[in-house]
């Protein structure tokens, strides 16, 4: 084998072994910027996503409030049914509710009262109200 056989042998490993090299620095980080971006936009709709499920614990639990309530109005005696209020807590999340009702003598006719029920309760953000009303008539 010749001297320059050989070199030309040699610098053609080299290059294979240079072509067959693994990532470079600038590669990893790179690929670590771009995953830590995407995970990142993961985690705040995680957020997002509890904040809107606890939202919808805390309106289906007033909204089951005021209909108790209700059903409980139209068990009474019609001369029976007042205004007033009182306040309740949901023990599994610990969300105070304050139930507000109404009542309107000869609405929309007489014998007849409207009755509307609201509930309120401050969760994470600003103040929440449900309200829901019917109509009962003396028998």
């Amino acid at each position: 084998m010749s001297p320059s056989t050989a070199i030309t042998t040699q610098g053609y490993a080299m290059r294979r072994v240079h072509a067959l090299s693994g990532f470079t620095l600038l590669e990893v980080l790179i690929t670590l910027v771009i995953l830590s971006v995407g995970m990142l936009a993961l985690a705040s709709l995680q957020v997002m996503a509890i904040k809107g499920n606890s939202f919808g614990q805390q309106m289906t639990v007033a909204s089951t409030v005021a209909q108790n309530k209700l059903e409980e109005l139209r068990e009474l005696e019609f001369d029976a049914v007042l205004t007033g209020y009182d306040n309740c807590t949901d023990d599994a999340n610990g969300v105070r509710y304050t139930r507000h009702w109404t009542v309107q003598d000869d609405t929309p006719q007489p014998d007849m009262k409207t009755v509307r029920v609201s509930v309120t309760w401050t969760g994470c953000e600003a103040g929440r109200s449900v309200a829901v009303a019917t109509i009962i008539g003396r028998l």
